[in-house]
């Protein structure tokens, strides 16, 4: 069952049961860098494609004693058989530095998850510091085809050496790695200098179109030894939260004033959570005056991470603001 009898360690991956999609469940073609699920993020160098979405396929809880109700689905819609020697493919989660600085700062920690792959073979899970320039490739095997499978992976504790963030940076990536190069590709089993994702035994998870490779039930936790499953926060509430923190997506935010035409209508917008760092974001809708004659976007005045203040020049005497805002935070 993959599951130990010992006092449950918190879990520094957020999300980790992939139930959190603020910015929605399917991307078709996604992008390299891009975002799916919340705090999942998609990387590849090279020609192929992934549908990445939201599955309602996982692991039962007569298998895995918790009830997963959702996996991380990547599908294969572009096929690359021949993997070029700086080519790559992953699915990415971030830890902050505060995060990692409390669980695995120069200690061992251990991965748990359960898989599902078309492609039987080896696999690499990478973990890189926030240069870049330390890499620890670990393996895993996935037996049968299509088949959920629970994998647990103890990780040496990292060195001191190299870039290191401990605060509001990248504290440490973690890479489920799906096709790696040979220029990506370095030694598995232990820390070595550089940047890389998998070792030379990683298969090509990419060759067919229609392959799968799901996750779920992500956890890393301090010490030699797999915990059971738990969320990041103590509940989806909590976690959804934790999310916020990085990433937030409202639905339309409506404010009204009256002023004199010419003078400048300013609004406060508050954010549902404290930010990482000041985000960016995006502005979707427009401001609107009592005519029903759009005009501009506000001028942002001040950004920080509780909120923002949005600044306009009325050009009639009643002003109303409708506006939805996909707000990012991201490491």
């Amino acid at each position: 069952m993959g599951l130990i009898n010992s006092k449950p360690k918190q879990n520094y991956i957020i999300n980790g049961d992939m139930t959190i999609a603020q910015r929605g469940t399917s991307f078709a073609a996604i992008a390299t860098a891009a975002y799916s699920l919340d705090r999942w993020q998609y990387g590849k160098s090279g020609s192929m494609v992934h549908t990445v979405s939201q599955s309602s396929d996982a692991p039962t809880s007569s298998q895995s004693g918790y009830n997963f109700l959702s996996s991380l689905d990547a599908t294969v819609t572009t096929a690359q058989v021949s993997i070029g020697v700086n080519d790559e493919n992953f699915l990415r989660q971030s830890i902050e530095g505060y995060n990692f600085n409390k669980v695995a700062k120069q200690k061992p920690f251990t991965i748990s998850f359960w898989v599902k792959a078309t492609v039987t073979g080896t696999y690499c899970v990478a973990f890189r510091n926030s240069g870049s320039d330390r890499s620890y490739i670990a393996e895993y095997s996935v037996n049968s085809g299509n088949t959920w499978e629970y994998k647990t992976l103890t990780i040496a504790a990292s060195p001191s050496a190299g870039t290191w963030d401990y605060t509001n940076g990248i504290g440490l990536q973690v890479l489920f790695v799906m096709a790696a190069g040979t220029n990506r590709q370095t030694t598995a089993g232990s820390w070595q200098t550089g940047n890389f994702i998998a070792s030379s035994n990683q298969v090509n998870a990419v060759g067919t179109i229609s392959n799968i490779f799901r996750i779920t039930g992500v956890m890393l936790n301090e010490g030699p030894s797999a915990q059971p499953f738990r969320l990041f926060g103590n509940s989806t509430t909590e976690e959804l939260n934790e999310c916020l923190r990085y990433y937030e997506q409202t639905g339309v935010v409506s404010s009204s004033t009256t002023v004199i035409a010419g003078n400048s209508f300013t609004d406060i917008f508050p954010f549902k959570a404290f930010k990482r760092t000041t985000p960016t974001f995006v502005l979707s809708g427009n401001w609107y005056t009592s005519g029903g004659v759009p005009s501009t976007f506000p001028q942002t005045g001040t950004v920080t991470p509780w909120g923002f203040r949005g600044n306009i020049v009325a050009v009639a005497t009643s002003v109303y603001a409708d506006i939805a805002l996909n707000i990012d935070a991201e490491l």
